[in-house]
Formats: C-alpha cells, sequence, structure tokens
C-alpha cells in the first residue's frame, strides 16, 4: 500500500480545495493509506473529507501567517507518524510539502492551479512564493498543472517544463445536477420572482476575478432590460478593494439590481438559482471550477477567454475576450432573445462536455497512475 499525504492551506471554498476532496472521496483506499493535513481547521470541504472512510485528516491548527514554530513542530510530528513515500501539494502548500517531502525522502509533487498570476496585483509574499516555486519545480519529483494553460504560462516564467503534467479538473455530477427547486428559496432572498432572469457571478472579491468587467456588462443591461436581477457570489476579500468595487457598481447605477450575495454553503442551490452563469476572471484561472459546476447543472454560460476556460466550455459561441464588456453583454442579449427550451438544451449540452472530460473517475485514474510510476520509479 502506497503512503499517501495530501496538504493544503485549507479545505475552504476554492477550486484546488474541491478537488482535493474529489480525489480523497475516489482514489483506491485498497491500494493508497491516504492522509490529508491542512494548515487551518474548517472550511466547506472540511467535514466532508472528515466522513470520509479510511481517511486521516489532521489540521495544524495554525494561528495566523506568522505562527510558524509550533505549525513547524506539529507537522513534523504528522510526518514522523505517517512517514508518506508521496507527498503532494494543494492550494498555497507547496513550499511545505516540498521542504517535508525531502526531509522525509519522499516523492514530492507540486500543485500549479492557476495560469499566469499578474504580481502587480499581489503583495511582495505572494511573489517571493512565486520566485520560490520556480526554483522548487526543478527540484521536485513532478508538478501537476490542472490546465494546459497553466503548464505553457509557467514554464515561460522558468518553472521546469519537463517536470509539469497536465490532469484537468473533475467535477461531481452527482452533487452538481439540473434541479431548479433547490435555487427557489435564494431567488426570493434575491427579490428574484419567477418572470425575472438571474445572471450570477461566482468567484471571491479578488482582481483576477474582474468584478469591473461583471459589473460594466451588468449596468449596459441593465438599461435595456427590467427583468435582470445580477448576483456576485464568493468572499469578501480585502476590504479596500471590495469598498472599490461597491463605489464603481454605486456609480453605475447598480444599486437596485446588484446582490453582493457572499459565500454560499449550498453551491448546487445557487446554480439553479442562476439563468446565467457567467465567468470574468481576467487572469490567473487554471481550470474555473465555477464554470464547470455551473455546466454540471445545466445552466447557460459566457465565460472570457482565460486559462482553459474556451477548452471547458467546449463551444467558442460562448467565450469572449479577457475585459470584453461589450462581447458579453451580446452575449448574454443572444441567450435572453431564446426561448427558454433552447436555453436548456444549451445547459444540457454543457453538462455532456462535462461528463465526457471532466469527471473525478477520470481525475482519479490519471492520479492514481502517476503516483503508482512515482513509487516503482517508471
Amino acid at each position: 500500500m502506497i503512503r499517501l499525504l495530501l496538504i493544503s492551506r485549507s479545505l475552504g471554498p476554492g477550486g484546488a480545495e474541491a478537488q482535493l476532496a474529489e480525489l480523497v472521496k475516489h482514489i483506491d483506499k485498497s491500494r493508497f493509506e491516504v492522509t490529508v493535513v491542512t494548515y487551518y481547521s474548517g472550511g466547506r470541504h472540511f467535514e466532508r473529507v472528515q466522513a470520509l472512510p479510511n481517511v486521516r485528516l489532521v489540521s495544524m491548527d495554525k494561528k495566523g501567517r506568522w505562527d510558524l514554530l509550533g505549525f513547524f513542530l506539529r507537522l513534523r510530528k504528522v510526518f514522523r507518524e505517517t512517514r508518506p513515500q508521496i507527498v503532494c501539494a494543494y492550494s498555497g502548500a507547496n513550499e511545505m510539502a516540498f521542504l517535508y517531502g525531502k526531509l522525509f525522502r519522499a516523492k514530492t509533487v507540486l500543485s500549479i492551479r492557476s495560469s499566469f498570476m499578474n504580481p502587480d496585483k499581489y503583495d511582495w509574499l505572494h511573489n517571493l512564493f512565486q520566485k520560490m516555486g520556480r526554483y522548487l519545480s526543478h527540484h521536485c519529483s513532478l508538478t501537476i498543472s490542472n490546465s494546459q494553460a497553466g503548464k505553457e504560462e509557467y514554464a515561460k516564467v522558468g518553472y521546469c517544463a519537463d517536470k509539469i503534467i497536465v490532469i484537468r479538473n473533475g467535477f461531481d455530477s452527482n452533487l452538481y445536477r439540473a434541479e431548479r427547486t433547490l435555487g427557489s428559496g435564494l431567488r426570493t432572498e434575491w427579490g428574484a420572482s419567477a418572470d425575472t432572469i438571474v445572471i450570477g457571478q461566482i468567484g471571491r472579491i479578488d482582481p483576477m476575478k474582474d468584478h469591473p468587467t461583471f459589473l460594466r456588462a451588468a449596468a449596459v443591461l441593465a438599461k435595456e432590460r427590467e427583468n435582470v436581477r445580477f448576483v456576485c457570489v464568493g468572499g469578501r476579500g480585502e476590504e479596500s478593494y471590495r469598498a472599490e468595487l461597491e463605489a464603481l457598481a454605486n456609480e453605475l447605477g447598480l444599486q437596485n439590481r446588484l446582490v453582493w450575495a457572499g459565500v454560499q454553503t449550498n453551491m448546487p442551490a445557487v446554480y439553479n438559482a442562476f439563468d446565467i452563469s457567467t465567468t470574468t476572471s481576467a487572469f490567473g484561472e487554471g481550470v474555473p471550477n465555477a464554470l464547470g459546476e455551473a455546466m454540471c447543472c445545466e445552466v447557460p454560460t459566457v465565460t472570457t477567454d482565460v486559462g482553459d476556460a474556451a477548452y471547458l466550455r467546449g463551444d467558442e459561441k460562448w467565450v469572449v475576450p479577457i475585459a470584453d464588456v461589450e462581447g458579453i453583454v451580446a452575449k448574454w442579449r443572444t441567450l435572453l432573445a431564446m426561448t427558454p427550451q433552447e436555453r436548456e438544451e444549451i445547459g444540457k449540452a454543457s453538462r455532456q462536455r462535462i461528463l465526457a472530460e471532466f469527471t473525478p473517475e477520470q481525475l482519479t485514474q490519471k492520479t492514481e497512475k502517476v503516483y503508482v510510476e512515482l513509487v516503482s520509479g517508471k
């Protein structure tokens, strides 16, 4: 049996955390002894992983960014107990996976979950980690990227291209499915009647998600149609940036047409409350989970051409250039000119796209194969 340790900063609402949970759920427990380590307790996927049989979940209960000594000692204790043969990093944990993997003579697998990350949008610490990643990528056993765009972008900035492989995300089509009654309560909460069109965006308040483009597109359509409401779902992010977005929304006249819904715990209900889902990210995405999950729920989707979003969407008709406000509005107009039945057919085709190439079973089979080959030295 292969001793596998997966490490992540948290099991919160992010896409990387969701993919970790999917892998751990489906991995063959007769072949892998699985330990999951997080820096922090709680989060959307924490209890989900905790409830899985034959999976050990351990939180380091880190108190903050500078709680280092106790964190290092607790993490060393877990490694001593498990003696992993493979250490695989997820959200924000590449450095710890590499350091402790090397200390305990394990195969180290790093993670790329994004494409190009604009360094001008983030602080010095984030950029320092990016530079460290270049070095680590040349000395780890392997780096797994969830997108071809991520592999290419990171290779351009000095990551070891020969050690990067692509394994795409898998989406739980049993959890994410079309069941519109699930979203009825949220629609009421958002002030949307039966004949209101709800256009939603999923994503934490972060520059990479490019909320300004969504807001500007919403302002254009709001002037044309009275029966449309816009909803932004996701974490609050930096207070100063959120304040900028709220000021922009007010300046655009969206006060009574826009809902800042914050973090939602029942994401299948969120997608089923939408009539159209929109991804406006400007950079940084590998494979946008929000796009794949909406497609699973048979919601018509529009996306910018960021990362592997166009490949995931599988239909260029619904893909627009980054920051193209008019392009997004044009796609919305096209969808709204259709009958509900025509939009339903678009949603059904989207789900079939996910079932063809982006299932948890495909994710797991490819990942298991890589792990086995690492241990066997192939």
